[in-house]
């Protein structure tokens, strides 16, 4: 079989002394750059050095209005919401292109990175609500496509092995008003040129309700929240996964912060967000190398060589603090890499 590929969510807490909203204001007025790369650099180094296989840039922003704002600035667009592909960039591609650089040169091979993109439905519901307006549902699926087009021509020292969309209203959200038709026109035309770049295209939702839907596009890699609610896995039928040759990118690691503190706390009795030597029993108790094996274990056990990735179940961006976040990674890491060997063994 083929070894199950650990791949990342993106966000991450901001370190001690920075806050999202001042990555926010940097990014834009790009007036703190000596301060905003070295971070972004760090971090990005950091998921390589815990061991994550194809690390997606780190991202400190908010992930809608990192594109809608780039969207809504008249001076980027023809026309009020149509892009021009030339100021469709992802800033921190950029900024990690040295990392990857560095990288080559330490190891003689090429960085593969994962690339998260807004999705269509989630950008559309922040921009315009919940009325259905299918051409400006089109014209942001345009504009997406533009992000990642950039994307590929900013990929100097690093190669995108998946181009990911981040879609969680999808199969959530009853504000939706589209039809089916019109999601998997949006989702075809995002989608289509990243595949033929040879690059796998990944939606990640929360729940997978909506999974036979995304069948029906080019999109062919399907993330979904299972480590938390491992019910999820009853929705997916193995062989419609099969027939339309989709993979299954699954979370093997919980994110969900606020949860997880409530176990600790209810276990032990104590308040961890105040006595937080308390929070790290997270990735020492709950999260470990063993648990997120099992995990592995038992999705293989169901859905075999559909699955294609694991990751932790979503970003990291509201962990307390970045050690505890990429602890969690490595323990991640771990955890899919024994399960590959394991595998291998037998």
């Amino acid at each position: 079989m083929q070894d199950i590929i650990f791949i990342d969510g993106g966000s991450l807490p901001t370190p001690e002394g920075f806050t999202r909203e001042w990555v926010k204001v940097a990014a834009e007025n790009r007036d703190e750059d000596e301060k905003l790369f070295p971070m972004i650099r760090e971090a990005f180094r950091r998921k390589i050095d815990v061991g994550v296989h194809v690390p997606t840039y780190p991202q400190f922003r908010d992930m809608i209005g990192q594109f809608l704002d780039i969207i809504r600035d008249e001076k980027n667009c023809y026309e009020p919401y149509v892009l021009k592909e030339e100021n469709a960039k992802i800033l921190e591609l950029q900024i990690i292109d040295e990392v990857a650089k560095q990288y080559t040169e330490e190891t003689g091979e090429t960085l593969e990175v994962r690339v998260c993109v807004a999705g269509p439905t989630d950008l559309y519901l922040q921009a315009f609500g919940a009325t259905a307006y299918v051409d400006a549902y089109h014209i942001l699926a345009l504009d997406l496509e533009n992000f990642i087009k950039q994307a590929f021509k900013t990929a100097k020292n690093f190669k995108i092995r998946v181009i990911a969309l981040d879609e969680p209203s999808l199969g959530m959200n009853d504000r939706i008003q589209f039809s089916d038709a019109d999601i998997i026109s949006a989702l075809t035309l995002i989608s289509t040129y990243a595949r033929k770049q040879g690059a796998d295209m990944e939606i990640h939702l929360h729940s997978p309700l909506k999974y036979k839907l995304v069948c029906e596009t080019p999109i062919n890699v399907i993330g979904f929240e299972y480590a938390a609610t491992p019910s999820y896995m009853d929705i997916l039928d193995r062989k419609v996964l099969e027939d339309s040759d989709t993979y299954i990118r699954i979370g093997v690691s919980r994110t969900d912060i606020s949860s997880l503190i409530g176990i600790i706390n209810e276990t032990y009795g104590v308040n961890a967000w105040k006595e937080k030597k308390y929070m790290k029993k997270i990735v020492t108790e709950l999260e470990t190398p063993y648990i997120v094996k099992k995990r592995l274990e038992t999705a293989f056990s169901i859905l075999g060589d559909r699955i294609k990735y694991a990751s932790p179940d979503c970003g990291l961006a509201f962990w307390p603090d970045q050690d505890l976040a990429f602890k969690l990674l490595e323990n991640t890491a771990k955890g899919i890499n024994e399960f590959n060997s394991e595998k291998k063994g037998q």
